[in-house]
């Protein structure tokens, strides 16, 4: 996958913009507040139709105008697509090759993109949703239909918390959500096991590669366990008494979470910030390594300032696998010297003061 082209119109304090780019690294570079992230954010944003900062449409507009516009030029799979993103303050449109699409997750399958911002480290020391919300995405790739049933079970789950908070005494219909529940969920829980399974299959040479000992390092997901259906239907059922006292429900994939540990110990809690940042790279890197493997071409990797969260040695590791995996990276920067970049025939800097950018260097055919 590649992102060969990007056009920009009244994108956060971008007026206008149009930019091409290489194959390896571009990177972008500037003072901080001018809009290197927001680049990044567009590119994220042409790619899963949604903003990496969680912003809405309406913060997504330059001041003063009605309309954003994102276009970009893909290729995957030897062919080229036209990508685009309309937001206005209350709605967002996202076309390919000229035409609507009703789901942006159709994106992903174009134009995918592995994120890494200051933030990421959140994967590692953050609350359960973090990791949840990680092991769905990757989740979703392997299965289309783990989104829609995420989404159902959702419904199911505030349906019954609605009943419990209610003091709902007929059975039969707190019955009917907990099969619901039940079914959904066991399927949920089914597929975030083999999304560990899969992560911990190729995440020990990237924590190698960040210089964290594999042999040291643990991954588990804590919940369900490996219960059936009719099990977890039995234990929603057991727990009623309880989760009307609480006002929620206690039992299902919505309590999961996924442990790290280190020598046995919670990485969370007693891991240094910079093996919590490098932990919760390796495992951005292994998202990406499994998009890769579900969609046959790598993913693009957008990374925001990574070398606010990277020592000098980090930054030189992770550039040479780039390099070496040969993968698209958009990268934003203060200076050029921060991205020891190995190659600079495969780079492309731009740099951006108010907005405004300018190609100082193309590469190299």
């Amino acid at each position: 996958m590649l992102l060969e082209w990007l056009r920009v119109r009244d994108f956060r304090n971008i007026a206008e913009a149009g930019l091409r780019f290489g194959p390896g690294l571009n990177l972008v570079v500037g003072a901080n507040g001018q809009g290197k992230s927001n680049l990044l954010e567009a590119v994220g944003v042409l790619a899963m139709g949604r903003s990496f900062r969680q912003a809405t449409s309406a913060m997504m507009l330059r001041r003063g105008a009605e309309r954003f516009v994102l276009a970009g030029g893909v290729s995957c799979c030897r062919m080229a697509h036209r990508l685009e993103v309309l937001g206005e303050e209350r709605r967002q449109e996202v076309r390919l090759d000229g035409k609507p699409m009703v789901a942006a997750s159709t994106m992903e399958r174009v134009l995918a993109a592995v994120i890494v911002t200051p933030e990421t480290p959140q994967l590692v020391r953050g609350g359960p949703a973090e990791r949840r919300n990680y092991l769905d995405w990757l989740s979703f790739f392997a299965h289309r239909r783990h989104g829609v049933e995420s989404r159902d079970y959702q419904r199911a789950l505030q349906a019954r918390n609605r009943l419990l908070k209610q003091g709902c005494g007929d059975p039969r219909e707190l019955a009917a959500w907990e099969a619901q529940l039940a079914a959904l969920g066991a399927r949920i829980a089914a597929r975030r096991r083999e999304t560990v399974a899969r992560v911990w299959a190729v995440l020990p040479g990237y924590l190698a590669l960040l210089d964290l000992p594999p042999e040291r390092i643990s991954l588990t997901l804590t919940g369900l366990e490996e219960l059936t259906e009719e099990a977890l239907r039995e234990r929603l059922a057991a727990s009623r008494e309880r989760d009307r006292r609480m006002g929620a429900t206690g039992v299902g994939p919505h309590r999961d979470d996924l442990v790290l540990r280190m020598e046995g110990q919670p990485l969370a809690r007693f891991g240094s910030r910079g093996q919590q940042k490098r932990f919760a790279l390796a495992l951005k890197l292994a998202e990406g390594a499994l998009l890769e493997g579900e969609l046959g071409e790598p993913p693009v990797m957008v990374l925001d300032d990574p070398a606010s969260e990277l020592d000098r040695d980090g930054m030189t590791r992770l550039m040479a696998l780039m390099a070496r995996q040969g993968r698209q990276c958009f990268l934003s920067a203060r200076e050029v010297g921060e991205i020891p970049w190995p190659d600079d025939r495969s780079r492309v800097v731009c740099s951006v003061e108010a907005g405004v950018f300018q190609v100082n260097m193309e590469c190299e055919s």
